[in-house]
């Protein structure tokens, strides 16, 4: 059975009362003086030794939130279409009054970091947390833990082995510690077809697209599904037995718009700002982004538009460099592109962060909500889930402050499925986090198959879950699991209000969890979309065009069509899970029907040199695999209630 973890402070989903447990083993439990406030690490490789003495670190110390229970009443309210409340949003010093820790207990929190030989830094604006630095020693005498040295495979890092505990007298003041336990990597989540080249494409025309109507045989890239088969090919893998499609060249701004209806909406986002974390900042991702809508015919991005809010400490050098920024630069231009495309006049803000860590993240964050500087964010990444509460409790603390305030926070689901590779008596199912929080909007992936040059007419659109075959002295080789849309159920977090009687038992389980993703969009890199940017890894770091997909595709599409509402909408999730599921078209059936054959690149595992294979890519692939997400009428764990295919109808349902 899974069990609901909370702390104080930190909001019952559920019927029930929160409760304050943080499980620790036998050997760690603290004194009864001492409340823990972080665990010790969970997964921590190998002991390589400790960090000196005076080896400096930096984290966060949140804060203990005040009533709790009148917060979430609040998100609830101003989410409730037929509340007396409803979208009358707060701002962030309105927040701060009712629901942050007081003067006083900032004050007091500070005195003893003081004392302990700690450096308390900037206090966040609506006083959710504060930024500490110091020693070892320091760190370790405070919360009575021990910090060691670890390493798992070529990666080092340092984290507490003992429970984090704070003084008795400091419980009500004091919710967590985030950012002293460095073993949790988080990760971008795109991906690229196996087609793409290592020369730079700096140009449509490079790629050997053609602005032609007509189909038939060509090693040309297909401007939609079934212009091109390639040439001198055998039927596709069973059971499609027959010839394919070939590759797509990937879809422009232009081809998305009109495939989304978009183009049947008057607003272009005009006066509406679309936020953006990540970490790391590649500073020529405006200039790429000018070169890429150059190039493709469409708006470019005015420097008024773009704004990028650097963290206060600088960026760690450990992830970031100054190359293709810590290789987070192609998350960058996909996130900014997709909102431009989508909403070409939106401002868009990119909140970075030091490094892909939790205290990094979650002050970038807050950097967009405490500042209330945006109107809707996208996050394209995550990591495993943790059962660590001070670190759920803290995201989940600034997703409900931005549902106070009118903001969507989207995350894209993941584009790994349900984390078994396909095969779940091999690998157990687990969660991606955020994305599985409940107080997001996780957006997840389908494959999107349009039928003519402008993108128009959409043929069909289905779950992204993908599998391939490649073909070897003229035999298909078996099904192998490539990618999909992440989705699946939360082990940390019990069913929220407004899955209850919603969700299907047999995805929320008898004691039911949190499901996700809510919603969906186009994710298959097969199809993809195309973007510009600089690659490290491509021809000594020309600029070049080339297609990509995955949840970072369509959560920051998504994000941009929501700044064509012209408004704040505030938390999704009612909306979507209520009467009519705001507007959004159900994806239904695991049939397996479409699909493509091209030549995919390979690397030889002796040589190290590309090569290029037949392979058979299939679409929509559930029922080749061992896993369990599903696409069925109405709510399922793949693709949730559905894709926004008319944007009118989803601005309008979510306008009511």
């Amino acid at each position: 059975m899974k069990k609901a973890l909370t702390v104080a402070g930190a909001v019952a989903l559920a019927a029930g009362a929160a409760t304050s447990v943080i499980p620790t083993s036998a050997a760690a439990q603290p004194s009864a003086a001492r409340k823990v406030v972080a665990r010790s690490v969970a997964s921590p490789g190998k002991v390589i030794g400790s960090p000196s003495a005076s080896a400096a670190s930096t984290f966060i110390v949140t804060l203990q939130p005040r009533n709790a229970a009148g917060l979430q009443s609040f998100v609830r309210a101003v989410s409730d279409p037929s509340s007396a409340s409803y979208r009358k949003f707060i701002t962030p010093g309105q927040y701060a009054a009712r629901y942050s820790a007081t003067s006083a207990e900032v004050a007091q929190v500070t005195a003893w970091l003081r004392s302990q030989g700690l450096k308390p830094g900037k206090v966040s604006p609506t006083r959710t947390f504060i930024t500490v630095s110091g020693s070892t020693s320091a760190v370790q005498k405070a919360f009575a833990t021990k910090i060691h040295s670890y390493k798992t495979g070529a990666r080092t890092f340092t984290a507490p082995a003992t429970s984090v505990t704070v003084p008795a007298n400091l419980a009500g003041s004091i919710a967590g510690v985030v950012g002293l336990d460095q073993s949790r990597l988080l990760h971008t989540t795109n991906v690229r077809p196996d087609t793409t080249s290592k020369k730079a494409t700096p140009n449509l025309k490079s790629l050997g697209a053609t602005t032609s109507a007509k189909s038939g045989t060509s090693d040309a890239c297909s401007a939609y599904y079934g212009q091109y088969t390639l040439p001198y090919i055998p039927a596709g893998k069973a059971p499609l037995n027959k010839k394919l499609p070939g590759s797509m060249c990937g879809y422009t701004p232009q081809q998305m718009q009109a495939a989304r209806g978009i183009n049947k909406v008057k607003s272009t986002g005009k006066g509406m700002k679309v936020g953006i974390t990540l970490w790391c900042n590649d500073p020529r991702i405006f200039n790429d982004t000018n070169t890429w809508a150059g190039d493709l015919g469409y708006q470019k991005l005015k420097s008024s538009q773009y704004q990028v809010l650097a963290p206060a400490g600088g960026y760690n050098s450990d992830y970031c460099d100054n190359t293709d920024s810590g290789g987070v630069n192609v998350e960058q231009a996909l996130d900014v592109q997709s909102i431009h495309g989508a909403a070409p006049d939106a401002n868009i803000v990119y909140s970075a962060a030091a490094a892909p860590l939790d205290d990094s993240l979650l002050t970038a964050l807050h950097a967009l909500v405490d500042g209330n500087k945006v109107d809707v964010i996208t996050d394209s990444w995550g990591g495993s889930e943790t059962n660590d509460a001070a670190t759920n409790d803290a995201y989940s603390s600034v997703f409900m402050q931005a549902a106070a305030q009118g903001i969507p926070v989207l995350f894209s689901s993941g584009d790994e499925g349900d984390n078994t590779n396909g095969n779940q008596k091999v690998t157990p199912p687990s969660p991606d986090y955020p994305a599985a929080n409940p107080w997001v909007t996780a957006v997840g992936g389908t494959s999107l198959g349009t039928s003519n040059v402008s993108g128009s007419k959409v043929g069909w659109e289905q779950g992204w879950n993908t599998e391939r075959s490649i073909l070897s002295n003229d035999t298909w080789g078996s099904w192998t699991y490539r990618y999909g849309g992440g989705g699946g159920t939360s082990n940390y977090h019990a069913q929220p209000y407004y899955q209850q009687g919603v969700v299907p038992t047999r995805f929320a389980g008898v004691d039911p969890h949190r499901v996700y993703p809510d919603l969906a969009g186009a994710a298959d890199p097969y199809t993809g979309y195309l973007i510009g940017y600089h690659d490290g890894s491509t021809a000594s770091g020309d600029f070049t065009l080339s297609k990509i997909g995955g949840t970072s595709w369509s959560s920051p599409w998504t994000a941009g069509t929501l700044a064509l509402a012209g408004k704040r909408l505030g938390f999704l999730n009612p909306k979507i899970y209520g009467a009519g599921h705001a507007g959004l078209t159900d994806i239904a059936g695991n049939q397996l029907t479409h699909g493509f054959e091209l030549k995919a690149n390979f690397v030889n595992k002796t040589t190290g040199a590309i090569y290029q294979a037949l392979t058979t890519v299939s679409v929509n692939s559930q029922n080749l695999e061992d896993q369990t997400l599903t696409s069925d009428t109405g709510y399922d764990n793949l693709t949730g209630f559905g894709v926004p295919t008319s944007t009118k109808a989803f601005l309008a349902a979510l306008l009511k």
